[in-house]
């Protein structure tokens, strides 16, 4: 990929700006770019230290791979929570996981970070991570920004729910970013606001976006947008839905559950509390599982498993399974056996990068993860198959690691599967994560053609 940072007018702008943003597409280089535009800072002047705030499978990832990789001039680093106290001539890194913000120790370490090094740069890599406005992260970080002499925010997915996202991203660069400095002021001019009658209270809810164009036009005056296609020759992509029916146990179930919001499985009894509690039980049944109140997984009669097996072993590589719940992985690792690397959340780094080069170097015919967990930072371009076993609402997951395989040093087009069951709730989730990915195409002005359910979709016989 050739080096965006000395040749487009937006980065010629950056490098006299204190703060901007790389609204890059996952896969188009913003760590490389980042580190560069770091250095740029750090030779006139500017900086003496940058601290990178990302999240936890992230923070290894600059320390051990980034850097070493991208850095031009001499750097020293440290890892949260370890910090050097003593002054150095080079460049120096701290990475911070962006959850030791709610620590009371982050407040210390931060204050002896900017004794040492007052002149320093943050960054906020993956920038969703303080998109909630009222947060304690999103607060603290926003307080770093204040204190930073440069500040940078990066993502592939700005809005991964709504426009309003933007809101706290955009302050931590500059509280007048975007020309509010109340959230509730810059909601009302971009959201329809309607009044909803709960019993004898009438509560607000958004009923849609507007002026969406004026909060383009802000956001183009300080950040800079890249798409894939921009910048980079990769193969092309291919989505298909894969119909599984339910067996008729898991559709006596799902039935029972979604109608009377309970059903009996081997003698324990299923319930859901509320509306959100039952559409959660309901996807765990179509994907076979469904977890207990007291922690316990029941195994539900499907045919995913087996159809799973079949694609697996007509892609004549390796493929990367993604699951939304827990027990999925596992069902999948008792099915494949050894030819399954499963990648657990809660993994130590060490291990997890361990795991990780195992698969990379051809162990195991898939790689079965959770995007919640390793959807960030992965590089899995030995993969050119994507198969969504199980999934959920949120869109800024499903993103992310559809971003694994379709990214720089693919050779292979990409194939991604999903499978489903279009009769049930699944199908509202696919057509939901359509609707959303639409409104981060159309926030960063890509031509988007929703053209996943118009796919002709493979019979399973």
């Amino acid at each position: 990929m050739e080096d965006f940072a000395h040749q487009t007018t937006d980065f010629e702008i950056a490098k006299n700006r204190k703060y901007y943003g790389l609204l890059w597409e996952q896969g188009c280089g913003k760590t490389r770019n980042a580190i560069k535009l770091a250095e740029n800072h750090f030779r006139e002047g500017r900086i003496t230290a940058c601290m990178v705030i990302t999240t936890k499978g992230l923070v290894r990832n600059w320390s051990d791979i980034e850097l070493p990789k991208h850095a031009s001039i001499p750097y020293d680093y440290d890892v949260w929570p370890n910090r050097q106290v003593t002054n150095t001539r080079n460049l120096y890194y701290w990475m911070v996981n962006i959850d030791a913000l709610l620590t009371d120790g982050y407040v210390k370490r931060i204050k002896e970070f900017m004794k040492t090094y007052p002149d320093f740069m943050t960054i906020i890599d993956e920038s969703t991570v303080i998109k909630n406005p009222s947060a304690k992260r999103t607060r603290r970080a926003w307080r770093v920004g204040l204190l930073s002499k440069v500040r940078l925010i990066m993502t592939g997915l700005p809005t991964p729910h709504s426009p309003l996202d933007l809101y706290a991203q955009c302050k931590f660069l500059d509280i007048n970013a975007l020309g509010f400095k109340d959230f509730a002021a810059f909601k009302y001019r971009h959201a329809d606001i309607v009044m909803v009658l709960l019993g004898q209270r009438a509560i607000p809810k958004i009923d849609g976006y507007k002026n969406l164009g004026e909060l383009k036009e802000k956001l183009s005056k300080f950040t800079s947008i890249i798409r894939k296609e921009e910048c980079l020759t990769l193969p092309p992509t291919q989505q298909r839905i894969f119909p599984v029916p339910l067996t008729r146990e898991q559709r006596t179930y799902y039935n029972e559950l979604r109608q009377e919001m309970i059903t009996i499985i081997d003698n324990e009894v299923v319930d859901a509390a509320n509306v959100i509690s039952m559409i959660n039980k309901c996807l765990q049944l179509c994907s076979g599982q469904i977890k207990l109140k007291d922690g316990k997984y029941l195994d539900v009669p499907t045919d995913r498993l087996d159809v799973l097996e079949e694609l697996v072993e007509e892609c004549p590589g390796q493929t990367i399974v993604w699951t939304a719940f827990v027990h999925n992985a596992t069902a999948i690792g008792t099915r494949f056996g050894k030819r399954a690397i499963l990648l657990p959340s809660g993994l130590n780094l060490d291990d997890r990068q361990d795991l990780l080069e195992r698969f990379k170097s051809g162990d195991g015919k898939i790689l079965v993860a959770n995007p919640a967990s390793a959807g960030h930072g992965l590089t899995l371009t030995n993969c050119s198959n994507a198969i969504h076993y199980s999934r959920s609402y949120n869109f800024e997951h499903r993103s992310q690691a559809d971003a694994r395989i379709h990214r720089i040093g693919q050779t292979n087009p990409c194939l991604y599967t999903d499978l489903c069951d279009p009769t049930t709730m699944e199908k509202n989730v696919i057509e939901v994560l359509l609707t959303r990915q639409g409104m981060s195409e159309f926030m960063l002005d890509r031509n988007f053609l929703r053209q996943m359910w118009d796919v002709k979709q493979e019979e399973y016989a």
